[in-house]
């Protein structure tokens, strides 16, 4: 949201535009070269210096910003496409990674891993990848062999370690044995490969689909977090959930004194306690907004969020967002 009340706040990515950007080239490029290979008949061959530098430029800035919490619109303001949320995916799991205590070569190993998890899609016939209404049974039964394919696929590449193919082969297992293709359970269940599935549904989960809108980010995080020690460990959903804002920069709350207010910041240990801007109070818009930090004021809590359309009809916003 870019309001006037806005304009000296400027969120700070914690991987950047051209890292980002560049990681979705060469993954793209990776991708079109498997699947070149695999035409003929040819054993793939990863590029390893490249797929290398990308997560490695990943890792440097990740590692550079620890502090930083993760604003929806960090991930969300490049696309949609299976590259955008293979990137998406890399830099939630490296977070979590980071959160876990992970030395840097397992961040690495963890960072290939779930930038790869989906390769084995490229083996999926494209009418059933692509198909925009819901499965039938032996079009999902077939989906459901892309962990697998994924996993052989990584196992032919001398530069990929068995922990980084097993993020392919085991992203889609649960906690509670429900998950595909081997119903995995608990600890059965690679770590990477958990913290993987979980940044994968968060990314499905606040993406836009044909068959419905993205979930409003407060009610995927309250998914995310009910689904401790059911579908995924508790601390990897803890160590998750440690680093996602659960109110993204610029969005309107009301506090439960009755004020309107929208999100500046969050500081990292207290996701549900953000740094505010009052631009209401008392059915009244502020022409003077004032700033709240809600960890110092401990009896202001946020009552919900508003609508954004909600938020533009309240009277005298409209001044406020034109101004």
């Amino acid at each position: 949201m870019e309001d006037s009340f806005l304009q000296d706040v400027e969120p700070i990515d914690v991987v950047a535009e051209t890292t980002r950007l560049h990681a979705v080239r060469s993954l793209k490029s990776f991708y079109l070269d498997v699947g070149r290979s695999l035409s003929l008949n040819k054993a793939p061959r990863i590029r390893g210096p490249e797929i290398s530098g990308v997560i490695n430029t990943v890792l440097d800035d990740i590692l550079g910003q620890k502090d930083i919490m993760v604003n929806l619109v960090d991930i969300r303001t490049l696309g949609d496409s299976t590259f955008f949320h293979s990137v998406n995916v890399c830099t939630l799991s490296i977070l979590a990674g980071i959160s876990m205590g992970y030395n840097r070569p397992g961040l690495y190993q963890l960072g290939v891993g779930s930038l790869l998890h989906d390769i084995g899609k490229v083996l999926v016939p494209p009418e059933i990848l692509h198909k925009p209404g819901k499965l039938t049974k032996a079009e999902f039964d077939e989906m459901k062999k892309h962990p697998q394919y994924g996993y052989n696929i990584l196992r032919e590449m001398p530069n990929i370690s068995l922990a980084s193919a097993n993020v392919a082969f085991e992203h889609h297992e649960r906690y509670n044995g429900e998950g595909y293709p081997r119903e995995l359970s608990g600890k059965e269940i690679h770590e990477y490969a958990q913290i993987t599935g979980l940044a994968d549904i968060y990314d499905a989960l606040t993406s836009d689909r044909i068959y419905r809108k993205a979930y409003p980010h407060h009610e995927a995080i309250e998914m995310i977090a009910a689904s401790g020690n059911f579908y995924f460990e508790h601390r990897v959903v803890k160590a998750f959930l440690d680093n996602i804002a659960v109110y993204p920069i610029g969005t309107p709350v009301e506090l439960n004194n009755g004020e309107i207010a929208v999100v500046l910041n969050t500081p990292r240990g207290y996701p549900h306690l953000p740094d505010v801007r009052v631009v209401s109070s008392g059915g009244r818009t502020l022409r003077v907004c004032f700033d709240r930090r809600l960890i110092e004021e401990k009896a202001l809590l946020i009552s919900r969020v508003i609508p954004e359309e909600e938020f533009a009809d309240m009277e005298g916003m409209e001044n406020v967002l034109e101004s």
